[in-house]
């Protein structure tokens, strides 16, 4: 693992693994910096959820949990929930929150028109 690693995206070779961490080096403090913003409200979630919270993929949020777990800003909780690929995974929170909040309700999408409205009220007398 690099000697920067938690601090800057580390890998456990070289190659590909070493080409990854240093192509998301710059985008990784972002994430992180969201991570910490969206668990400082006191949400208990596993990486995956803080994913699709984030709207970011498992692949970028993963290796970013890791790195903040590592320098103890997150802690892993004793609770593990099923993620996508049904294995559980820790469930995690901020370490200045031990109180879980919930998150808010989804809000409901606004109903789409299936066609656009007719131009008059007898489009067949226009065809006739």
């Amino acid at each position: 693992m690099d000697e920067k690693y938690p601090n800057t995206p580390g890998s456990k070779g070289g190659g590909a693994s070493k080409d990854a961490a240093e192509r998301i080096g710059g985008r990784a403090s972002m994430l992180r910096d969201a991570v910490t913003e969206l668990m400082l409200r006191g949400y208990q979630l596993t990486a995956d959820e803080i994913a699709k919270q984030l709207g970011e993929t498992v692949l970028a949020i993963r290796p970013r949990v890791s790195e903040l777990v590592k320098r103890k800003v997150l802690i892993k909780t004793e609770q593990r929930r099923k993620n996508v690929s049904g294995m559980t995974a820790h469930v995690l929170r901020h370490h200045m929150r031990t109180e879980a909040v919930e998150l808010p309700a989804p809000t409901p999408a606004k109903p789409r028109r299936s066609a656009a409205p007719a131009m008059h009220s007898d489009q067949n007398a226009l065809f006739g």
